[in-house]
Formats: C-alpha cells, sequence, structure tokens
C-alpha cells in the first residue's frame, strides 16, 4: 500500500511534474515487472508482423491522432 502522505505530495505536483515522474518509475522496472498474457503477445505479434510486412499502410502518431480528434468531436 502506498503511504498516504507520499499521494498527497504527488497530487501537489503540476501536470508536467507528475508525468516526469511517471516517466522516472516506469523506467525502475524490467520486463518482468510487467506481465504479458499467452493472447496479449500473441496480438502484439500479429500486429508487428503487420507492421513489417505492410510498412506503407502505417500512420504517424500526428496523424493518427488527428483522426481520433475529429472523430470525437
Amino acid at each position: 500500500m502506498i503511504d498516504e502522505s507520499l499521494i498527497s505530495q504527488v497530487v501537489s505536483l503540476s501536470p508536467e511534474d507528475r508525468l516526469q515522474l511517471i516517466g522516472v518509475v516506469w523506467e525502475t522496472l524490467t520486463p518482468e515487472d510487467l506481465p504479458v498474457t499467452d493472447s496479449e503477445r500473441a496480438l502484439l505479434d500479429a500486429r508487428l508482423a503487420d507492421m513489417e510486412s505492410e510498412p506503407n499502410d502505417q500512420s504517424p502518431w500526428p496523424e493518427a491522432k488527428a483522426r481520433l480528434e475529429r472523430l470525437l468531436h
């Protein structure tokens, strides 16, 4: 369980500092800390294979993000 005083400190940070903290904490994790089920691994492998076999069928993140934002508005 995370100490409430630590949570209070985190909540008091600016959004930018909280995002930086997330990155710092993320970097402390190893692959063994991030369990992936067999079905998730199969899905990731299939998507990677699709990306490698059809490299021109991919969209850069800014384009994909813009399409998603248009769908929301």
